[in-house]
């Protein structure tokens, strides 16, 4: 670079990971702030809220002092503008009361609002010919809407798309995909009536009524100058057009692309789409040397890209035992084990050892291409035993899929007996074993079955029972039992009298999170109960916002519908943890859109074919649903095939790349499941091997880990 240009060019900067992208983002911010231009005239384009921090950080610590940065999505600006402008896009879109305040949804409310539409054709044999679980369908029917309005596609066009790319494989598809097509149809139809906008009708609004609408222009043109646009490659067309639309009105821009991104293409986002904005810019940058890795990991990223790069080519006889500047077999450490058990209690070990060298636990994060409880669970046991906190972070999953979540449940309907039907004696048992400490599972099923009333929800006291039976649960949980049961008969008499929300925050605040109870100490457990609380409290704001009084209805709705496993929204806290000194345990992409840097990397299973397989979505394609995929193309095996190629390419370029020091492999010959583990990704960590050991066997996996 000869030169650093200047504040008035359009910059478009690209290169990998950890090559100073992000730095140089933050040091463009402050040089704006530092040459005098307000901060209110500075716009921070995001795919996602939670990539604005570094941004965040660098105002906060910015000498400069008065105004706000705004750092924001395109849905958020969109929603800006909707809010501001409400009544040039009430009437024309269709609404039944323009003059009705608009409430806005977020993933998890259009869910409670699509189950009620969906549950009646789900009964009904709609959708029997797909195996999907019925939250699965309404996500990828809301993925569809979204997809819609991101790509500019007529639902009609969305479906007609997905059957011209199965062709005649499967005949019972289209009658599904029409179906998931009505569905879509209705809850935009309920959304018009009720003035409710889902980020599908957002997106719409603005793009059809605002942005080109004048008043809008003028607000934009006097608002913002500089755009700076983090992680382009993660974004989806609505914000490309944008960025493209904004770009000719603004004095500077500067624009972020990582060359081996694109990790969010199930969320809409086009990396090829996203690259041609660089047409938009008089400079490009191209930073390509890594910063943050070490020798040894630069030269195994190398092997990736030699083994799954773009081009597919095998290497010459000359190139199989190349001269890199360090030894990439140095960079990982590899153990095999025929079970998988062996294989977390080898990987607890690691991190135990490397703890008690002095690695600090927030530099350690294990990861697995799918986070399951058996493993999460063995893990965070053995490494609680040696006093080492632990993070896990699921966002696709289901809130009621977390023991936290259904032991709060739990102590709701104990709490208001007249919400549920009377709870099992197994479901007490967990709940207790769960929030009270010194109650094993064992224990805590003894104490349920003693002092539980099935068919009234009620806790009889400790004391009643008999003296041989205290001793075997302890008198130490008993009496922390009895506290808790003494809370919630002193609370019945207020059940109804206040939202969920509040007395989730009370039952938490006064006695979960008090010594002596199962969520004292623990990250984990107060992550989750966060983030059931404002699951709580949004529900009651979008679909309650009136001024009710019926807590009783709004509760048991609740509850109802987050015993149907619909996912849980965008929890922001939840991604930024960081500064938490815990070991993090994540699947794989859940990392990769962190956009963290750490010591040590943990891979789960390296053999499971999990790290390569693309998730099973029946309704719906990001591949076929994107603008340049032809609408009447079938999706073949082998376009399969190249995309899970290029998915596993991405995943291994991505997290060799976010780590510093090395990689742990952790390798078993049956998977979790009891089945041979030979997967892709093992193969290409044999092929580095073989490059680099040409002694090392060809065929039995067993010897070659050895």
């Amino acid at each position: 670079m000869a030169s650093e240009p200047t504040l008035t060019q359009k910059i478009f900067l690209e290169g990998p990971a950890g090559s100073g992208k992000t730095t140089y983002a933050t040091d463009y911010l402050r040089r704006l702030l530092a040459a005098g231009i307000a901060p209110d005239r500075i716009l921070i384009l995001v795919p996602q809220v939670t990539l604005g921090r570094p941004y965040e950080l660098a105002v906060h610590n910015s000498p400069v002092a008065g105004g706000r940065v705004d750092i924001l999505t395109v849905a958020g600006i969109a929603r800006r503008a909707i809010e501001t402008y409400w009544p040039i896009v009430a009437a024309p879109m269709g609404f039944a009361d323009p003059g009705k305040e608009p409430t806005f949804l977020n993933i998890e409310t259009a869910q409670y609002f699509m189950a009620r539409l969906a549950n009646d054709k789900i009964r009904a044999g709609h959708f029997d010919a797909v195996n999907v679980s019925p939250p699965r369908i309404i996500s990828q029917v809301i993925d569809n809407l979204n997809k819609a309005a991101m790509l500019r596609f007529p639902l009609d066009e969305v479906a007609q798309r997905l059957v011209n790319a199965w062709g005649e494989r499967h005949s019972s598809r289209p009658p599904v995909y029409e179906s998931a097509i009505d569905l879509a149809r209705e809850f935009r139809a309920y959304c018009l009536e009720h003035t409710l906008l889902d980020y599908s009708l957002i997106v719409e609004a603005f793009n059809l009524l605002l942005r080109d609408n004048p008043r809008f222009v003028q607000y934009s043109l006097g608002r913002y100058h500089y755009l700076i646009a983090e992680s382009v490659e993660e974004d989806n067309p609505a914000s490309h057009d944008f960025i493209r639309w904004l770009m000719p009105r603004l004095t500077g821009a500067l624009l972020l692309y990582d060359t081996d991104g694109g990790y969010r293409i199930f969320l809409g986002a086009d990396p090829e789409h996203a690259y041609s904005l660089s047409e938009l810019c008089d400079t490009r940058i191209v930073f390509d040397q890594p910063k943050v890795s070490s020798p040894a990991l630069v030269s195994l990223a190398k092997e990736f890209e030699r083994s799954l790069g773009p081009a597919f080519i095998p290497p010459t006889e000359a190139e199989r035992k190349p001269e890199p500047q360090a030894d990439p077999l140095t960079a990982f450490k590899f153990e095999f084990h025929h079970y998988y058990p062996q294989m977390i209690d080898w990987i607890a070990d690691q991190i135990i050892d490397l703890v008690n060298r002095g690695v600090e636990p927030r530099e350690i994060v294990v990861l697995a291409p799918y986070l399951s409880d058996s493993l999460r669970f063995g893990l965070t046991h053995r490494l609680r035993e040696a006093d080492i906190p632990t993070l896990s972070h699921r966002p696709s999953r289901a809130l009621y899929d977390e023991p936290v979540t259904r032991a709060l449940l739990t102590l709701t309907a104990l709490a208001h007996p007249g919400w549920t039907d009377p709870l099992p004696v197994s479901d007490v048992a967990d709940a207790l074993s769960q929030v009270v400490r010194g109650l094993d599972p064992v224990r805590a099923r003894l104490l349920a079955s003693i002092v539980y009333r099935p068919g009234s929800n009620q806790l009889s006291s400790f004391a009643a029972i008999n003296s041989e039976m205290q001793q075997r649960i302890s008198y130490l949980a008993g009496e922390r039992y009895e506290d808790l049961r003494l809370w919630l008969a002193n609370y019945q008499p207020q059940a109804g009298t206040m939202p969920l929300d509040h007395f989730l925050r009370r039952l938490f605040g006064e006695v979960l999170s008090q010594p002596g109870y199962g969520f004292h100490d623990n990250l984990e457990a107060g992550r989750i109960a966060a983030q059931v609380i404002e699951s709580a409290q949004r529900f009651r704001q979008t679909l309650y916002a009136s001024e009710t009084q019926n807590w009783n209805e709004a509760g048991q709705e609740y509850l109802s519908l987050i015993n149907q496993r619909l996912f849980a929204g965008l929890h922001a806290q939840s991604w930024r943890d960081e500064d938490s000194d815990a070991v993090f345990l994540a699947p794989a992409f859940t990392f990769l859109l962190r956009n963290r840097f750490v010591d040590y990397q943990f891979w789960v299973d390296v053999g499971s074919s999990s790290w390569w397989d693309r998730l099973e979505q029946p309704l719906t394609h990001p591949y076929v649903l994107r603008r340049n995929f032809p609408a009447d193309l079938v999706w073949t095996d082998d376009m399969e095939t190249e995309a899970q190629t290029e998915l596993l390419h991405k995943i291994v370029m991505g997290l060799a790349r976010r780590c510093r020091r090395q990689i742990f492999l952790g390798i078993t010959s049956l998977g979790e499941e009891g089945f041979e583990q030979r997967g892709p990704l093992l193969r290409v960590f044999q092929q580095v091997l073989r490059r680099y050991n040409p002694e090392q066997p060809d065929e039995n996996p067993d010897q070659e880990a050895a």
